[in-house]
C-alpha cells in the first residue's frame, strides 16, 4: 500500500486563507472508503490509510468538537482525528441538519463533521449559503472548509494520496 499525505493547499490564494484558521471555521469531510459489505460496512484498509492521513493533517490544527452520524464508517473516520485531539466523537443525526448547524454555531473554535456523499454538500451549503454540487460514489477526498461570518466562504482541499493494494 502507498500512502502519500495530504497536499495543504493548491495555489497562493489558498496559501493566504490557509493561515486565516479562525474560530468560526467548520471543516467537513465525507468518511473515508468502506468495505463493500452490509448496510453499516466499516472502513477498507486503504479508508482507515485516509483516516489517519485526515488525522496527520490535523495534527497541528485546534478543533474544539468533532462530529460524526452514527455509522461504522464516519465514527471510524472521525475516531482518527478525535483521538489524536483526545476529543469525543460527537453523533448527529444526519436527517436533522439544522440541529448540528445550531449546534455548530455555538462553537468558538474550529470543528470537524464527518458526513456522507449525500449530506456533506448539503451541510456547507446550509452553512455557507452557497450551492455545492453533491458528491458521486467515488469521490473521498474532498475535505471543505466553511469560513463563518459575514462574508461566508468555502475553500476546498483535495486530499492526495493513492492506495495501491
Amino acid at each position: 500500500m502507498k500512502i502519500t499525505k495530504f497536499l495543504p493547499w493548491v495555489g497562493t490564494a489558498s496559501c493566504a486563507l490557509a493561515l486565516q484558521v479562525s474560530a468560526n471555521t467548520i471543516y467537513l469531510v465525507r468518511h473515508a472508503e468502506k468495505q463493500d459489505d452490509g448496510k453499516d460496512p466499516a472502513l477498507s484498509e486503504c479508508g482507515q490509510a485516509r483516516a489517519q492521513a485526515l488525522a496527520d493533517y490535523f495534527a497541528k490544527v485546534p478543533l474544539a468538537a468533532v462530529y460524526a452520524t452514527p455509522y461504522q464508517r464516519t465514527q471510524q473516520t472521525a475516531a482518527a482525528v478525535a483521538n489524536s485531539k483526545h476529543l469525543p466523537v460527537k453523533n448527529y443525526d444526519p436527517a436533522k441538519p439544522e440541529q448540528l448547524r445550531q449546534q455548530l454555531l455555538a462553537y468558538s473554535q474550529p470543528v470537524l463533521v464527518v458526513g456522507h456523499s449525500n449530506t456533506v454538500p448539503q451541510l456547507v451549503t446550509l452553512l455557507s449559503g452557497i450551492e455545492m454540487a453533491p458528491l458521486t460514489e467515488q469521490q473521498y477526498g474532498l475535505l471543505y472548509q466553511v469560513q463563518l461570518g459575514e462574508q461566508g466562504s468555502v475553500t476546498l482541499r483535495h486530499q492526495s494520496f493513492g492506495c495501491d493494494n
